[in-house]
């Protein structure tokens, strides 16, 4: 198995050396492939080395996992040293990444921590960066490859597996930070590694970084990745990809137990042709804990006999209707033995397939008086039983929706379900309306009334009848304009843009912790690895107040956030009434490090303002201008999102970030001109669904709109405008920033 048909030819220098010549795109293979290590006698040296030769001749770059120190001299052995670089970047990585000299340079080369050792978990772990040039074409771009914890997702569970899923979520958050930069500085990125999750069950690098698409070649039940992001102008095209089994697949071609993944590419200017299309990324629910839920293996399909075939509902899809029947009218639901239900029921049930993304199966529906073993629960409306499999899930996601739901395992009266009451439905027998006080009260809705375990929302939500339409994706509309129609039932589905804003409800639907703020007043040692474990995917820090004042604790949370992986972003709090705005924004940049990759810049406009409107919005004008201009002037661009309460007559393009504090779920008011916000900033600390965030304790918590990508919200790089002294600005500041980083992790080396 070679791959030398798609090397290029040599030309004759001027000066009698051989040199490539010039090809319009980059056409090389890569390969992921993990070598056994464990245990120790898993694989013999003999198997290892013929792993290793293989992998060489297969490909051009080679993404090498679990190589120990025990592996060292077979590499050697299986990629020469007259052929090949390995690169190591650390005496401890066994992540090393392989290339053929003759087709490459190297511009630049790390490997940076991932994981720190963890007793009985695992030895330290690194992510392996490449910045190379094919050398046939000029394209430049970066490789990385890496290993995340084993074990965080598995079942049955470690018995420190919350520790595992920190672990893994910290190590993912460094990795996804580090591809952010790189794709923001305008270059293409290739890479993969042992991801120790499955593509099909989490989309493991997600579909999106800095707005651009990620590729993937690989099949959706691998937990070894390959992926590509396209850079400014050269972009990634997929023909061909492979799979060299390992020991445990079904044609045992190598001793390896994972699976060689190989992919042949191109790198190329204009939109990428793909011959073979890169796989989408299929999401699948997932528990409380972030662990991946079991699914039931589906029964294979019968063949369709008459030649014309029916199109299926995509699984989960709900359907949009332009008028829906009277609530308490009958209809029937479920995917194979359909029960009887009403249509307000129908309709929660159609929203839970949605968000659990398979359709249900129900057990026993509604209005059945035959049933003795249900108490008479079920002869009445808004009851059902469903199938047990994914049931911390369905429950979950069934109290999301305005449901009491319990989980009934095996006893002597009935086999495993999930029993479901509907709580706000006008037919509901008595004794299922018994078991909706029991729910709130928080017992199990049996006649023990023991407590229930499972975790209920706050405040209890119900569900509204009928629902309103979900919104297609639209095409980005700029704040304050009115948004394309709806789809209506009938019409063909539009296409779903690249790229997307909040499209839905006016304001985050679920109260989430995505975020945390803080300043000065929370100035004790926070623990930031706790915090992303419990689902932190930003942090805003103040950094000044008016004219003159600087935030304390500013430059040290920066340097915490950036250590730990977390986008962290600056806010400035306005003192319009007596403040000149260009003085606050200067003072706010000069107190500033804002990088790119960071959060975009927030203005904090709140308080006592006595300007008129038309005062206020010119006021709020000069600072934003003034931000903007001054870090494109660097090279950054990045549009401050405002954080108010108060109407203005133009949002200057930046989001709204609005506050509204309660125990139940009282709606925040959208102030002028935003139709909605991106942020909801939900709890003080003090009133909210969450007032004690892990790590940090009674901070403000904030959501993210579900629709709006994170990373539509973080400082991009300027586009090129052909300007040689503005590309080079722009060289000058992602250098620095390297030294920057660089420099941060050097007190870390000296502890080492």
């Amino acid at each position: 198995m070679t791959s030398t048909a798609h090397r290029p030819a040599e030309a004759l220098a001027l000066n009698g050396t051989h040199a490539p010549a010039q090809t319009d795109v980059a056409d090389f293979r890569v390969i992921t492939a993990n070598i056994q290590s464990f245990p120790e006698g898993a694989l013999t040296d003999d198997q290892a080395l013929e792993d290793l030769r293989e992998n060489a001749e297969a490909a051009d770059i080679v993404l090498l996992q679990e190589i120990a120190a025990r592996y060292r001299p077979l590499v050697a052995q299986a990629f020469p040293a007259a052929e090949w670089e390995v690169f190591y970047g650390a005496d401890d990585n066994s992540e090393p990444v392989a290339f053929r000299k003759d087709l490459f340079t190297v511009l630049d080369k790390k490997a940076i921590v991932l994981h720190p050792p963890v007793a009985k978990v695992h030895f330290r772990r690194h992510i392996t960066h490449l910045h190379l040039r094919h050398d046939a074409s000029g394209a430049v771009f970066h490789v990385t490859n890496l290993h995340l914890v084993a074990g965080a997702f598995s079942h049955p569970p470690h018995a420190n597996r919350e520790l595992r899923v920190r672990e893994w979520n910290t190590g993912m958050a460094k990795h996804l930070n580090q591809v952010f930069s790189f794709a923001a500085a305008g270059e293409p990125v290739i890479g993969g590694g042992d991801y120790n999750r499955r593509l099909g069950i989490h989309p493991a690098m997600g579909s999106e970084i800095d707005d651009r698409p990620v590729k993937y070649a690989v099949d959706q039940k691998s937990i070894d990745l390959l992926w590509c992001v396209d850079g400014d102008t050269l972009r990634w095209s997929l023909l061909e990809r492979q799979v060299f089994q390992g020991r445990d697949g079904k044609r045992p071609q190598r001793h390896s137990d994972h699976a060689a993944r190989l992919a042949h590419v191109q790198l190329g200017r204009g939109e990428a042709d793909e011959a073979i299309p890169f796989l989408t990324v299929a999401r699948i629910p997932q528990q409380a804990d972030g662990s991946e839920a079991v699914r039931r293996p589906r029964k294979a399909a019968k063949k369709p006999t008459k030649k014309t075939v029916k199109a299926k509902k995509p699984v989960g899809t709900a359907p949009l209707r332009e008028h829906w029947p009277p609530p308490f009218e009958k209809t029937t639901f479920g995917d194979t033995n359909k029960k009887v239900v009403d249509w307000k029921t129908r309709a929660a049930l159609e929203e839970a397939e949605r968000r659990l993304g398979y359709t249900l199966t129900i057990y026993q529906g509604s209005y059945n008086t035959t049933v003795k073993a249900s108490a008479k629960t079920h002869w009445g409306g808004g009851v059902v039983d469903l199938a047990p499999y994914d049931h911390e899930n369905k429950v979950r996601v069934l109290r999301e929706l305005g449901f009491a739901a319990w989980y009934r395992p095996r006893s002597r009266s009935w086999d495993p379900h999930i029993h479901a009451v509907m709580i706000d439905h006008g037919k509901l027998h008595p004794q299922a309306a018994d078991q909706v006080v029991q729910y709130r009260n928080g017992t199990d809705g049996l006649v023990g009334h023991a407590k229930d375990p499972t975790p209920r929302p706050s405040p209890i939500p119900v569900f509204h009848y009928p629902p309103a339409e979900r919104l297609e994706p639209l095409t980005p509309q700029p704040e304050g304009r009115p948004a394309a129609g709806r789809h209506r039932a009938g019409e063909a589905r539009p296409a779903a843009p690249a790229r997307r804003t909040p499209t839905g409800a006016a304001f985050p639907p679920r109260r989430t912790l995505d975020g945390v703020d803080t300043s000065h007043h929370q100035p004790g040692r926070l623990d930031l690895r706790r915090a992303q474990a419990a689902g932190l995917r930003f942090w805003y820090v103040k950094t000044t107040d008016g004219e003159t004042t600087v935030d304390p604790t500013y430059k040290k949370r920066v340097r915490e956030a950036r250590k730990a992986g977390v986008p962290v972003g600056a806010y400035h709090f306005a003192r319009p009434d007596g403040g000149d705005a260009q003085k606050e924004a200067v003072h706010f940049l000069r107190s500033s490090d804002i990088r790119l990759g960071d959060m975009v810049p927030m203005l904090d406009l709140e308080g006592h303002v006595v300007l008129q409107r038309d005062q206020l919005t010119r006021w709020v004008g000069v600072w934003v201008s003034t931000v903007r201009q001054a870090l494109a002037a660097k090279g950054l661009s990045a549009t401050p999102i405002i954080y108010t309460s108060m109407d203005l007559d133009d949002a200057f393009g930046c989001k709204l970030w609005v506050a509204r504090y309660s125990n139940d779920f009282r709606e925040p008011r959208i102030p002028a001109p935003w139709r909605r916000a991106a942020i909801w900033q939900h709890s003080d600390g003090r009133v909210g669904p969450i007032l004690d965030v892990p790590g940090f304790g009674h901070v403000d918590v904030n959501a993210l709109h579900p629709d709006l990508p994170l990373n539509a919200l973080r400082v991009k790089r300027v586009h090129s405008t052909g300007n040689g002294v503005d590309d080079l600005r722009r060289e000058l500041l992602v250098a620095r920033q390297h030294i920057d980083a660089v420099l941060e992790r050097l007190p870390e080396r000296k502890q080492r």
